[in-house]
């Protein structure tokens, strides 16, 4: 059983250190490359990708990684649901979504990015991408990531449309998370 309501939260933290390991593992590999951005976080919902940048008058993209949970679901326990006698069989599965976002190279006066800053953008995130879904299956089987967690399923990774100057990676990641016990109150 968990230990309490805290447990959610430290799941989505435990999520957060993995991403940005992996995410660091990139210039081992490719030196040419970045590592996890500075910004990283747990969001309290989706997070948002850019922001109004004063300095010139615009909108800008903000390389980070977020996770967030994203939903809390029941397994099913038996066909149709709980049955007379399963009272107390409850498995709870949590969804929880790791973005990882990036500049990417924008039009300017009505003139397309170049050629080159785009292959740049697509190197840099294609590599966060690749290093997400191997570093994350390589934890869990290692036994090392979700070790709370009994059951794990890569619900997918969907690249980011770019927009606004962000483009990157969604990671979607369910769990099952054990609830906790508390005393009746009546």
């Amino acid at each position: 059983m968990g230990t309490g309501p805290e447990d959610l939260h430290a799941l989505a933290e435990d999520l957060l250190a993995v991403v940005v390991e992996a995410l660091d593992t990139i210039p081992t590999y490719a030196p040419a490359l970045g590592g996890a951005p500075e910004r990283s976080f747990v969001s309290p919902g989706v997070p948002v990708f850019d922001w109004v940048e004063p300095a010139f008058d615009g909108v800008g993209c903000c390389d980070q990684v977020a996770v967030h949970v994203e939903a809390i679901t029941d397994a099913p326990t038996s066909p149709g649901g709980l049955a007379a006698g399963q009272k107390n069989a409850k498995i709870n599965h949590v969804t929880l979504v790791a973005t990882v976002t990036r500049c990417v190279p924008v039009s300017l006066n009505g003139l397309p990015p170049a050629v080159d800053d785009l292959e740049a953008a697509a190197a840099q995130i294609n590599a966060d991408g690749w290093a997400l879904w191997n570093h994350i299956f390589n934890e869990i089987l290692a036994g090392t990531f979700l070790t709370r967690c009994t059951e794990a399923f890569f619900d997918g990774m969907r690249a980011i449309r770019p927009s606004g100057g962000c483009g990157g990676w969604v990671l979607t990641v369910r769990a099952q998370l054990d609830g906790y016990e508390e005393a009746p109150t009546s």
